[in-house]
């Protein structure tokens, strides 16, 4: 390695989503513990309240538990995204930015709960992610498309694409995609249009603030191309 070079230090992030699983699955299972004891001594109502407070923790919990321990990883040749139904792996020289999403609202510009990845070639992307995590995001991205409707009226443009739901998606060699995996790079293609963003990552994935998390990975992917 050239003295010019930096080694980058792997770095894995955990989601806020699955902070104080283990807390909300103790108190839920203490709760339900009590409730029984308080049916048992005929307190029906003080009992039924808290079995069913202490049932609704408790899967709170175990959701929480369910989500994976990390939901990103940075690495020096990838930046992976980690979601229970699956992994997936993004080249750093495939990734152009990324950044906070905002849309107009009013007088102003608000927020989205999403950072937006901008990529160079969505192929690499479709022919990679695992089926069921395609699933789970074009779900997800619903909201999004709604969201991006409400764009597309705000500054007056066409909308009828994105109230159609697409079965096939052409890629960048014109190849035909078809199946699940078309339907969701179809739905990518449409929020792009408005939103302007290949991949949306929730900011509840992050274990810091945005800002933060947005520095961290622009460092990693400078470090890539002063590595290549």
């Amino acid at each position: 390695m050239s003295k010019d070079k930096m080694e980058l230090k792997p770095t894995k992030i955990r989601p806020i989503s699955r902070r104080n699983h283990l807390f909300f699955s103790l108190l839920g299972f203490t709760a339900v513990f009590v409730g029984l004891i308080l049916q048992e001594y005929s307190l029906k109502l003080p009992g039924l309240i808290l079995l069913v407070a202490g049932l609704a923790t408790l899967m709170l919990g175990f959701f929480k538990w369910r989500e994976p321990e990390f939901s990103f990883e940075l690495n020096e040749q990838h930046f992976i995204w980690h979601l229970k139904q699956g992994s997936l792996e993004i080249a750093w020289d495939n990734i152009i930015d990324l950044r906070p999403l905002a849309v107009n609202k009013g007088q102003g510009k608000t927020e989205l709960y999403y950072l937006g990845l901008k990529l160079w070639n969505l192929t690499p992307i479709i022919e990679n992610v695992p089926l069921r995590m395609a699933k789970s995001l074009y779900h997800e991205y619903r909201s999004l498309l709604h969201v991006a409707l409400l764009e597309a009226q705000f500054r007056g443009d066409d909308v009828n694409q994105l109230q159609e739901d697409a079965d096939h998606w052409i890629d960048q060699q014109g190849l035909k995609v078809t199946d699940l995996k078309g339907v969701f790079a179809a739905r990518l293609h449409q929020l792009k249009l408005f939103l302007g963003a290949d991949l949306y990552l929730p900011v509840t994935s992050l274990d810091r603030n945005q800002g933060d998390f947005i520095e961290l990975f622009l460092s990693f992917k400078q470090q890539y191309e002063l590595n290549k």
